[in-house]
């Protein structure tokens, strides 16, 4: 059995440490081999068709491999799926979520969730190359319209988009194609979709909360990603503008602006756009973490003076 079994291990290695039943038959080992592992450790039962070498860590990722590896018509969906992705703002509930057709049988455990439904298509499940079957970038951040508020839901959109993931042309034709009257969170995904801010897509979490914090103050005419071609700085792009005042705002949570290096760099800039009539506010992490209603309030007092002093149209 040793040149078996160690057959056996390397392909778990690469697996999360689960094999299944079906490719265990497949190395050659037999029924009783295979109870013989289980009955002395060397093996452990993950769902029905499918095991974990007992010094792997019983985890998400072999979870997700069990599951996945055992049951070809299935996929991770939901809250796993997005944590897989990275989304961020994803919860977690430290259970395996999937989806599966009307009459497949996905295995029994107290952490599997799954979801029937007739609308998986290969447009929108992705296969890795350690096994694991899960729902698109796109199909993910459309079912957790189920799982997350409005905010959160928002966050995910810009994120996918940011990254290149999908579009928000992408976005719009596969929550069309879902949305049935047995689907509603589709319908309210497209709605979120519909409200978003015109620009490029938000670099982080925080630009969306000072983005809607601004708009619930009045301030109108808000873009994201406001490209700006400056004399003597070249081009850039503003976090947060209304290009008709010339006014900004940049978000700098990203460590490299408390450096000494990267707040000389945003001095500068911040230089050459008043040379050309820019007004540029910088809210950092202090600001958003202690005192962001007083932040807000400052940025839209700012915005209402500077609207007060515009040449009419």
């Amino acid at each position: 059995m040793s040149a078996s079994l160690s057959q056996a291990l390397l392909l778990a290695s690469r697996q999360h440490g689960v094999i299944t039943r079906t490719q265990l038959d497949q190395l050659g080992f037999t029924e009783h081999q295979v109870k013989h592992l289980t009955a002395t450790g060397v093996l452990a039962r993950v769902v029905d068709g499918a095991y974990r070498v007992a010094s792997a860590p019983d985890d998400r990722l072999s979870r997700c491999a069990a599951v996945c590896l055992s049951r070809p018509g299935l996929a991770i969906a939901g809250p796993t799926a997005a944590r897989l992705h990275e989304l961020r703002r994803t919860p977690n509930d430290n259970r395996i979520h999937v989806i599966a057709k009307p009459h497949a049988q996905p295995g029994r455990a107290t952490w599997l969730v799954t979801y029937r439904t007739a609308m998986i298509s290969t447009a929108s499940i992705g296969l890795r190359s350690d096994g694991i079957r899960l729902t698109t970038p796109v199909r993910t951040v459309i079912d957790m319209t189920r799982f997350v508020g409005h905010d959160d839901l928002v966050s995910m959109i810009e994120q996918g988009i940011d990254r290149g993931w999908f579009t928000a042309d992408d976005a719009r034709s596969m929550a069309e194609t879902i949305a049935t009257p047995g689907r509603p969170f589709a319908r309210q995904f497209l709605e979120v979709l519909d409200g978003r801010f015109p620009g490029g897509a938000a670099g982080s979490h925080w630009e969306i909360r000072v983005a809607d914090e601004l708009r619930a103050r009045g301030v109108r005419g808000l873009v994201r990603q406001h490209p700006l071609e400056v004399p003597g700085y070249g081009r850039l792009r503003f976090d947060l503008a209304v290009p008709e005042l010339n006014w900004a705002v940049e978000v700098d949570v990203h460590p490299s602006h408390a450096t000494r290096e990267g707040a000389a760099r945003d001095k500068f800039r911040d230089r050459c756009c008043t040379n050309v009539g820019w007004q540029v506010h910088r809210v950092g992490e202090p600001d958003l973490d202690n005192r962001l209603g007083d932040t807000i309030d400052q940025l839209a007092d700012s915005y209402r003076r500077r609207r007060r002093h515009a040449p009419a149209a």
